[in-house]
């Protein structure tokens, strides 16, 4: 299985967080990357690829333009405005019953004027914090996971037999949507390969690639890439992290090509999405499922058996997706710090989840794309991550 990976995803590495009542060193930690990089580096069924270039245009496909613009630029503005380089955070949000009745143009005109106005309106928690490098890694992590989108085409294209492919991407993603950061997460690079792989033929993609090389001022100047297909492939995404994809569900709600699948812990962040009553709305109805969990209950046979019913559930399996995304948080582990299923005690179960992901009525030979979402259990983060993998790789 391909690897793509990009040491740019490092280069993340605010000191601290404020969570669950605690200011505490950031758990989102570069370790998260290097942890599961020695394990892919020691086993051959491995091979590590670098990422390409495909500009801003798939990540607007997503996201709007005032946002992206937003992540290039806040911490400069931030520290221009003479505060503290470690502390790049927002201090006040935008609650609906503050701005509900004012127009939504107007409140982001206005909260454009300074950047703590910026930060509360962009963000929506305080795990998430910037640093010097903070896009550059976010801008990676989106290029490594669109790079995998387009080497999984080409394999579809040669009619390879491994139709698999990994991005091990940081940082993760699936907390944003299209105008805000939330969870650690920047850009939601499972939306955006979802909609690269919907929007760009094989030759559009072939056109839009270019070297990676990071440099601010050129991806700002960049012509974006644009995609010319006029069917859109059906995309089913799983969603294995331990707290619900509340941003990738945002994005695809009301979109009947996109089917969103999350089994999450609950009641746990995000703490306003993630309920089963959550369904979809107008053309998404029906698109969209959630499986919460109780994290004190739930254990490792429990899971797989919500993972495997819903993977082969009628309706999962009539949409008849043409491309599977796996969104592969591993903090299900129930030693994870911040997460984490009680029950979920057996490394094998990870092993068991990838082999469900190959083998259920909804993903059987379909292309699959995992993307790296969440874990934080450092030292077995790896383990964990190369379960998933392996078991999806093993023939039975």
């Amino acid at each position: 299985m391909q690897v793509v990976y990009s040491d740019d995803g490092l280069l993340h590495n605010p000191l601290n967080e404020m969570t669950g009542g605690e200011w505490k060193p950031y758990v989102e930690s570069p370790k998260r990357l290097v942890s599961i990089k020695n394990f892919i580096d020691i086993h051959p069924e491995f091979k590590v690829v670098e990422p390409n270039d495909y500009s801003l245009g798939p990540i607007l496909d997503v996201h709007r333009e005032d946002y992206i613009t937003f992540l290039q630029s806040i911490f400069d503005e931030w520290v221009k405005d003479g505060k503290p380089a470690e502390a790049c955070l927002a201090e006040t949000f935008g609650h609906p019953s503050m701005i509900g009745k004012v127009d939504p143009d107007i409140v982001r005109k206005t909260a454009n004027k300074t950047a703590s106005g910026k930060l509360g309106y962009y963000t929506c928690d305080l795990s998430v914090c910037f640093v010097k490098d903070t896009w550059r890694a976010t801008y990676s992590s989106a290029q490594v996971a669109i790079s995998a989108a387009h080497r999984l085409m080409e394999s579809v294209e040669v009619k390879d037999t491994n139709r698999s492919i990994y991005a091990l991407c940081r940082p993760p993603g699936h907390h944003s949507s299209h105008q805000m950061a939330a969870g650690y997460c920047f850009v939601n690079n499972a939306a955006v390969v979802t909609r690269f792989l919907q929007n760009y033929t094989l030759d559009d993609m072939n056109r839009a690639k270019k070297p990676y090389g990071f440099d601010k001022e050129a991806i700002r100047k960049r012509d974006f890439s644009h995609g010319t297909a006029t069917e859109k492939k059906k995309i089913l995404i799983v969603d294995i992290d331990y707290h619900h994809g509340n941003g990738t569900q945002d994005i695809f709600y009301d979109d009947s090509s996109v089917f969103y699948v999350s089994l999450h812990g609950s009641p746990d962040y995000p703490y306003f999405t993630g309920s089963a009553e959550e369904k979809g709305r107008g053309d998404g109805v029906g698109y969209n499922i959630n499986i919460p969990l109780d994290p004190d209950t739930t254990t490792d046979a429990i899971y797989l058996e919500h993972l495997e019913g819903v993977l082969n559930k009628d309706s999962v399996v009539e949409f008849k997706a043409d491309v599977v995304v796996v969104s592969m948080g591993l903090d299900t582990w129930h030693e994870d710090p911040i997460a984490g299923m009680s029950g979920l005690v057996n490394m094998s179960t990870y092993k068991k989840m990838g082999y469900l992901i190959k083998t259920s009525a909804s993903c059987s030979g379909r292309p699959i794309l995992f993307i790296q979402e969440g874990g934080y259990t450092i030292e077995k983060l790896g383990n964990l991550a190369g379960n998933v993998l392996q078991g999806y790789l093993e023939t039975k």
